[in-house]
């Protein structure tokens, strides 16, 4: 159960983060904010096809809950290990997720520390206490790897 809190509670520093950027982009430029807008809401559904829906703790035992849930609307794909594709479709969306608003946070010294602040607090919940709980021996970070 403490895994699924910090599950949800990293997801909600980087919503909280993107959030920021979005309202602050959008200020700036109405077309960028849609541009981000976009890169927003196409983001999270190639990273769960991409990543997630391969995932054998994503049906009942997701530390993030929602991803795994979310995977039950997606095609079906084999579980198992990650191929190189499926690691580009995943790296892609979240490099443009994240530094797509540079610029324009670079211009806001203090957003743009508090995005990255976000950004670093939601990974090392995800370091320090989602991964500790899964069970994914597929994923490069999982701490269970090789204990099999």
């Amino acid at each position: 159960m403490k895994d699924r809190f910090h599950g949800v509670f990293s997801l909600l520093l980087i919503l909280v983060a993107i959030i920021m950027a979005l309202v602050y982009l959008w200020g700036q430029s109405v077309v960028m904010g849609l541009t981000y807008l976009a890169i927003t809401l196409m983001a999270p559904p190639t990273v769960l096809y991409a990543y997630c829906a391969k995932c054998i703790c994503r049906s009942d035992s997701c530390s993030h809950v929602f991803p795994g849930k979310l995977t039950r609307l997606l095609p079906a794909r084999r579980e198992g290990p990650y191929m190189l594709s499926d690691y580009f479709w995943t790296a892609v969306p979240l490099i443009l997720l994240f530094a797509f608003p540079q610029y324009w946070l670079w211009q806001n010294k203090t957003l743009l520390i508090i995005f990255w602040l976000f950004l670093l607090a939601a990974l090392m919940e995800v370091l320090l206490f989602v991964c500790r709980g899964c069970g994914n021996e597929s994923c490069p970070i999982c701490p269970c790897r090789g204990e099999s």
